[in-house]
């Protein structure tokens, strides 16, 4: 069963149909899409109530700013994504983040704010750093988009001691 189910994983992802898998555990990080209706020039409040357009999982959080609408999706403008799952740590150490977004966006991990990239603005990258013992810790990374007159897109990625600037893999994302 696991092996059909990792297959399923991959398949979807492959085939980018990622609504198969959101709600099975697994790799890479769930991502829910809320399409906003207006504009927003902060991070938005998003009622636990509130349906997602689109719900999937992502493996990993590399969306460059090249497209009209956002990676696999019809949203342009005025919409929010939220990133929830996991981090896996490969050894205890100081990690800095790197959060390149167009426009805002923000990465929590344990509950704490590493980084913190709103406001409106083409691609632009902004890092934290933070002190992580090896193991899972809870990520979440919010990003919204107001205007989509030069692309959206949202970039996440670390370094380490040791480690060289990545975006960070799908082996070390789980949801």
């Amino acid at each position: 069963m696991k092996k059909i189910l990792i297959l399923a994983c991959a398949l979807s992802l492959w085939t980018g149909n990622h609504a198969f898998a959101a709600e099975e555990s697994g790799p890479g990080l769930i991502g829910e899409y809320f399409d906003l209706g207006a504009a927003v020039e902060t991070f938005p409040t998003i009622s636990t109530n509130q349906k997602p357009t689109l719900k999937r999982v992502d493996k990993n959080l590399n969306f460059r700013s090249t497209e009209i609408t956002f990676p696999g999706t019809k949203l342009q403008s005025h919409f929010a994504i939220r990133w929830t799952g996991k981090i896996k740590i490969p050894k205890d150490g100081k990690y800095t983040f790197f959060l390149e977004s167009d426009d805002g966006s923000r990465l929590i991990i344990d509950g704490k704010q590493v980084v913190d990239n709103g406001g409106l603005h083409e691609m632009q990258v902004d890092s934290g750093n933070v002190e992580l013992k090896a193991g899972e810790h809870e990520l979440k990374v919010d990003y919204y988009e107001n205007e989509n007159d030069g692309g959206a897109g949202c970039v996440l990625s670390w370094k380490a001691d040791g480690l060289p600037k990545e975006v960070v893999p799908e082996k070390a994302l789980c949801h």
